[in-house]
């Protein structure tokens, strides 16, 4: 992980002072240390942040945001590092688990995209199950740390083993009614279930909505 040096003497002990500033203890320079050591705007942040999570690729990345490869990548990876720091081990309290799917609306795709679909999947992507996108399955807990992992389906032998090992046994489980998670009372939760399928979304305590909302932003909608 990147930490701060002074450009003038390279010291790495400073004083925190007005601005955001740091203040050299040892020649007493003062400067505006830059994130990770990238000289990257604020603005230009937020564009890479939306595309990065946007999960498009690093040449897309760098055509749409014009900054270098070279700091794309070592944005990339601070980004990776700090997130990858901050999930738990485990998830307890009260937590949420649904699966998404990406890979962008029909009605966005140009036709050229539309033709590799069919050719890759034998069929044109639909919503839902039984879809050509790409799953992803989360977990959330309501102090606002979330996972998500890309899985190969979303079918019990999928999720399961994940919840298992990322969530604490005896925890209170908000999902939706979808079959794979039959059976997690066996295994020690405690699951409330709601069913979008007759527009229900919440009952008190106990719905998906952060997660979901969660999914809204990693899609970039």
């Amino acid at each position: 992980m990147y930490r701060a040096k002074c450009k003038k003497c390279s010291g790495k002990k400073f004083w925190q002072v007005r601005r955001g500033k740091l203040r050299c203890k040892n020649c007493l320079y003062e400067f505006k240390p830059r994130l990770g050591g990238i000289s990257l705007t604020r603005y230009q942040w937020k564009a890479l942040l939306k595309w990065f999570l946007r999960c498009q690729s690093i040449n897309t990345i760098v055509e749409e945001t014009k900054i270098s490869e070279y700091k794309v990548l070592k944005a990339l990876n601070l980004i990776r590092q700090i997130m990858a720091k901050d999930i738990p081990d485990v998830f307890e309290g009260i937590v949420e688990v649904d699966e998404t799917y990406l890979g962008g609306q029909k009605k966005n795709k140009r036709k050229s995209q539309l033709r590799k679909d069919k050719e890759a999947y034998g069929k044109e992507s639909k919503r839902g199950f039984g879809t050509a996108k790409q799953p992803v399955f989360g977990i959330l807990a309501r102090n606002g740390k979330v996972f998500a992992e890309l899985v190969d389906d979303t079918e019990a032998r999928d999720l399961i083993p994940i919840i298992t090992k990322k969530v604490k046994s005896g925890t209170r489980i908000c999902l939706d009614a979808w079959r794979a998670y039959t059976g997690l009372a066996t295994k020690g939760y405690v699951h409330r279930t709601v069913e979008h399928q007759k527009k229900e979304y919440t009952k008190g305590r106990n719905h998906i909505n952060g997660l979901e909302g969660f999914g809204v932003i990693l899609k970039g909608n």
